[in-house]
C-alpha cells in the first residue's frame, strides 16, 4: 500500500477547514447567548405576571360561580319547601270541597297558608250523606309549628303587629 502524500494534504486541508468553524461557533453563541438572558428574563417576568392577573381573575369567576350555586341551591330548597306547602294545601282544600271531614289542624293550616284556597273550598263545598274521615294531610313539624305558638301563650290569643291570631 502505498501513501500519497496529496490524500493528507487534502485531508489536512478538510479538517483545518471545519475546525475554525466549530471553535467560531462557541464564540459567537456566547456572545447571542448574553443578550437573550436578559430578555428572555424580562419576558418570563413579564409572562408571569399576566398568568397570575389571569388565574386570579379565574379563581374570581370560579368563586363567584360557587357562591351563584350556593344561593341556588338556597332558592331550590325554599321553593321546595313552598311546592309542598301548596301541595299540601290543595289536598286539604280538595277534600273540604268533596265534602269529606278533614281534621281541625288541617283547616287551620289551610287557612293560615292559602286563605283564598280556604274560601274557595268552603263556597264549593258539596254536602255528603256519608263523608269520609281523613286523617291529617300534616307532617309532625306542621302540626307542632301550629299548635306550638297557641301553647306559648298559654292557650290564649297571641297578638303580633296589632292583630289578634286565633288558637
Amino acid at each position: 500500500m502505498e501513501l500519497s502524500v496529496n490524500g493528507r494534504q487534502r485531508r489536512a486541508a478538510q479538517v483545518s477547514r471545519a475546525a475554525p468553524q466549530v471553535e467560531k461557533k462557541p464564540a459567537g453563541a456566547a456572545k447571542a447567548a448574553a443578550r437573550p438572558r436578559t430578555d428572555k428574563t424580562a419576558w418570563s417576568q413579564a409572562a408571569l405576571s399576566f398568568l397570575q392577573e389571569v388565574n386570579r381573575q379565574d379563581m374570581e369567576e370560579w368563586r363567584k360561580q360557587l357562591e351563584a350555586k350556593q344561593r341556588g341551591n338556597g332558592e331550590l330548597d325554599a321553593l321546595t319547601e313552598s311546592l309542598k306547602k301548596m301541595d299540601r294545601c290543595q289536598k286539604i282544600a280538595s277534600r273540604i270541597m268533596r265534602g269529606d271531614k278533614v281534621p281541625p289542624q288541617d283547616e287551620m293550616y289551610l287557612m293560615d297558608n292559602d286563605p283564598d284556597g280556604y274560601k274557595l273550598a268552603l263556597v264549593c263545598w258539596k254536602p255528603k250523606e256519608n263523608p269520609k274521615e281523613w286523617e291529617s294531610v300534616l307532617k309532625d313539624e306542621d302540626r307542632e309549628g301550629g299548635s306550638s305558638q297557641c301553647a306559648e301563650s298559654g292557650g290564649e290569643p297571641a297578638e303580633s303587629a296589632g292583630e289578634a291570631s286565633e288558637c
